[in-house]
């Protein structure tokens, strides 16, 4: 993982409420998903889920954030290719 995204992905879990993320962390988690994107930087579902299970995040909590994950880098780059390339660097 690129050493900016596992920093805002660090931000995420070091703030979070492992058990029951509330829409506060769920932002912080969307920043992360939108700098990946916007910053091209590498970071992987895989990579996701491997960290946050080991910030102790419960199992089903964790899976769903690697979809989300995976799903929302996913829509930003359908998002970006419908609107014809632009892109916001952040």
């Amino acid at each position: 993982m690129d050493p900016k995204a596992k920093h805002l992905l660090d931000v995420f879990i070091n703030n979070a409420h492992k058990n029951m993320p509330q829409p506060s962390d769920m932002c912080r988690f969307f920043d992360f998903m939108i700098a990946v994107h916007g910053g091209r930087l590498a970071a992987s579902a895989e990579e996701v889920l491997d960290l946050t299970l080991d910030a102790s995040f419960p199992n089903h909590i964790a899976v769903r954030l690697a979809m989300v994950f995976g799903h929302g880098v996913e829509l930003l780059k359908r998002y970006e290719e419908a609107r014809g390339g632009a892109r916001q660097v952040i």
